[in-house]
């Protein structure tokens, strides 16, 4: 707006403001004199002196990570579900619009999905805790159900005005929210027709495309089906047709290796003995400590807050402390996969091994059933990453940090009892150990173009060295799963226990050079194709 129709506003609120506390002149402000300028003006009255700045620089690393996702996992999935599927929303209902009009644009569903979103704030287990964090734990999950019907209703709407080739097809629309073109997995519910002894998929040029069907559970349910879309299109779609046909079951397989064309998978007693790219020619783990994948439970004392967040050896466990069986060992058109459980002493551990035929990528499904809830409790999945001198960075939002150099210099900061600069708790005497993510992390050889690995995860608080006696010099990459600290709530006191069944998917991708080859991909492992 013209400066015409804003400054008065301004002249009157100052004045407004300062007439209000009249008879408190100790409560009266005297705001700074507001002008509108262009930039040009501004640059010039601000460069007339010389300027005296310090620069800050550099990411500040998170403390506080523990009070979110590793001490309220479901909460926070499903937020972070919401998040993603609230985004995709968006972006495949303004294609609908441009396509159609926007005369039926949700803005109202989607501002309520985001207001459940982005509601649950700085409260976590605070006064009352148990009850403000169930207030938060519902406000995530109904952004969940809005994000869901949102995405159901554009896709139903997407798949209604694309066109069949013929009466008989069933038609499968797969929907890319990212701005990238990609071949990615597609899992998606399919109810067949009475009568199909099977299915085959077909793609707009009527080709055939490998697909592996999960059987329904009952009669009645859906099948699943499992393929790769390549070549989705970026903010777009590609179209599938489903037909009567026959597509292979998934057939057990024997031995302890899979392998495609990037990599060669070697199953040990703990998790994954060897990862080998084949296209560097390099074997990605180091395991003659830890195994890939394997689950460590370490004793956590302290709060979740304004702590050190440190673990100890007490009553620390691992995969490889107990019988780890394979119990299902598979092949099927789209993928191999081998599942393995293990009884640990305060849960049940199951892991899903997925390497798919035509993805340079390892998948790990990490499942926690019956989690007794034993305080002072950490639970990491962890990859020792074969490399002397490598490299450590994280995805923050709008960036990427490197550890050892893209953090902020705290000598730059004034000292401020009341903020801690220089206390241990914000990184001010020593880099924090844990750092929390977005999409994932990365360990990379300092030599150029050599090799390096990602491990992108849906969970965000990570770490990157050994923490067990006698610690391994080379970087082992861990995601905190679980984390069962004392709360700072009060009235009354409680400890974030998370009893029940937690689940958690991860992924390897090994890559040439630095994280820039691969974050992409890393990216999209939490924005899944949609199938409609």
């Amino acid at each position: 707006p013209p400066r015409s129709t804003l400054f008065p506003y301004t002249t009157l609120f100052r004045s407004a403001w300062n007439d209000h506390f009249r008879s408190t002149p100790e409560r009266q402000i005297h705001p700074p004199e507001m002008t509108f300028v262009t930039a040009e003006g501004f640059l010039d009255e601000y460069t007339k002196q010389p300027l005296d700045i310090t620069t800050l620089r550099g990411d500040w690393p998170f403390a506080w990570t523990y009070y979110d996702e590793p001490g309220n996992r479901e909460a926070l999935l499903a937020g972070r579900i919401a998040h993603n599927q609230l985004l995709a929303a968006e972006r495949l209902c303004t294609g609908l619009g441009l396509a159609a009009g926007f005369a039926n644009y949700p803005a109202k569903t989607l501002a309520e999905g985001w207001q459940a979103n982005t509601w649950p704030d700085h409260g976590w287990g605070g006064n009352q805790g148990l009850l403000t964090d169930a207030v938060y734990h519902k406000s995530y999950f109904k952004s969940k159900e809005i994000s869901q019907k949102l995405i159901a209703d554009a896709g139903a709407a997407l798949s209604a005005a694309v066109k069949r080739s013929t009466p008989a097809q069933i038609l499968v629309v797969v929907f890319n929210s990212l701005s990238w073109r990609r071949t990615d997995l597609v899992q998606c519910e399919a109810k067949l027709p009475p009568g199909w002894s099977g299915a085959a998929l077909r793609d707009e040029a009527g080709r055939n495309i490998d697909l592996e069907i999960i059987p329904a559970k009952s009669a009645g349910d859906p099948v699943v089906l499992v393929f790769l879309a390549e070549d989705a299109p970026p903010t777009g779609y590609r179209t599938y047709y489903l037909e009567e046909g026959s597509a292979a079951s998934s057939t057990p397989i024997g031995g302890s290796i899979i392998e495609n064309r990037f990599l060669r998978v070697a199953l040990g007693k703990a998790g994954l003995k060897s990862v080998y790219d084949k296209q560097q020619e390099w074997e990605v783990l180091r395991t003659d400590k830890f195994e890939g994948g394997e689950v460590l439970l370490f004793t956590a004392p302290g709060l979740a807050w304004e702590d050190p967040e440190i673990v100890t050896m007490a009553n620390f466990d691992r995969t490889a402390n107990h019988p780890y069986p394979v119990s299902s060992f598979t092949r099927s058109a789209v993928r191999s996969t081998a599942v393995r459980e293990a009884a640990l002493k305060n849960f049940q551990l199951r892991q899903r091994f997925h390497l798919y035929h035509g993805l340079a990528r390892l998948d790990i499904e990490t499942e926690l059933l019956g989690w007794d809830g034993q305080k002072d409790r950490e639970l990491r999945v962890v990859f020792p990453i074969n490399l002397d001198d490598a490299r450590l960075s994280y995805e923050v939002p709008f960036g990427t940090v490197e550890i050892g150099k893209d953090e902020l210099d705290f000598t730059l900061l004034p000292l401020d009892v009341d903020t801690q600069f220089t206390s241990s708790i914000y990184g001010g005497d020593a880099p924090l150990r844990f750092r929390e993510a977005v999409n994932w992390i990365d360990a990379s050889s300092r030599n150029y173009q050599k090799a390096g690995c990602l491990a992108a995860a849906d969970c965000t608080v990570h770490l990157f060295r050994d923490e067990t006696t006698n610690p391994v010099s080379y970087p082992v990459l861990q995601h905190v799963l679980l984390s069962t600290r004392k709360s700072l709530a009060w009235n009354p006191e409680y400890w974030f226990t998370q009893a029940g069944d937690h689940r958690y998917r991860s992924a390897l991708m090994p890559h040439q050079g630095d994280w820039r080859l691969r974050y992409r991909d890393a990216i999209a492992f939490n924005y899944p194709l949609v199938a409609f």
